[in-house]
């Protein structure tokens, strides 16, 4: 994002967002002041599972520090073009033993592409792992013995389901992938932000 704006990842359509923002429902990821609306980010185009979708995200601004935030949809994660849908899609199946080219056959998606979502996710397994245990076990406390598959690759993506399935059960239902986007900002796939922020 540019200098001084946060992406800020949000549940619901922009209808949701709307009125949350105009209801100064939204905190600032900067200072936790109140965020307003402050015009709109650039359009995107999003590859979902079937087409693509024109969207141009809500910007805010905090009244407090005066920093601007980009809401990004939480079916989204940041700098991708591919719907977080797709891209979790495309990890499982990698977890599951698939190869890079079938991989990216189901996906339906260059080869260079998934290659790229594969290797980001794989270089930060262990990390993503311990991540989305964190919130697995704060949201469950009973989730006190997790089984390890004994690949990096596989475990990450256990850890991400089980910690969607344990806040789906906390908080209400949500798609798994919406919640690894919310649950890192949206960052999960960046090569800009890292460490994730820690469990709010």
């Amino acid at each position: 994002m540019p200098g001084g704006t946060a992406l800020l990842i949000v549940g619901g359509d922009r209808d949701v967002v709307e009125v949350e923002l105009k209801s100064g429902g939204l905190a600032c990821p900067h200072c936790a002041g109140e965020l307003r609306p402050w015009g709109s980010a650039r359009q995107r185009t999003t590859r979902l599972v079937g087409g693509t979708e024109r969207h141009r995200p809500r910007r805010a601004r905090c009244r407090s520090c005066l920093k601007t935030s980009v809401l990004l949809c939480e079916r989204f994660f940041a700098r991708r073009v591919d719907a977080a849908e797709v891209i979790g899609h495309a990890l499982v199946a990698k977890a599951a033993g698939a190869g890079q080219r079938a991989v990216a056959a189901r996906a339906r998606r260059p080869r260079e592409t998934v290659r790229n979502w594969l290797k980001a996710f794989a270089a930060r397994a262990a990390a993503l792992s311990q991540h989305f245990l964190a919130w697995a076990l704060a949201l469950d406390p009973r989730l006190h013995e997790v089984v390890a598959h004994g690949s990096g690759f596989a475990d990450a993506t256990e850890a991400i389901a089980l910690a969607a399935r344990a806040a789906s059960l906390a908080f209400g239902p949500r798609p798994v992938w919406s919640w690894a986007s919310r649950m890192t900002r949206g960052v999960l796939l960046s090569n800009t932000t890292w460490p994730f922020p820690a469990k709010a």
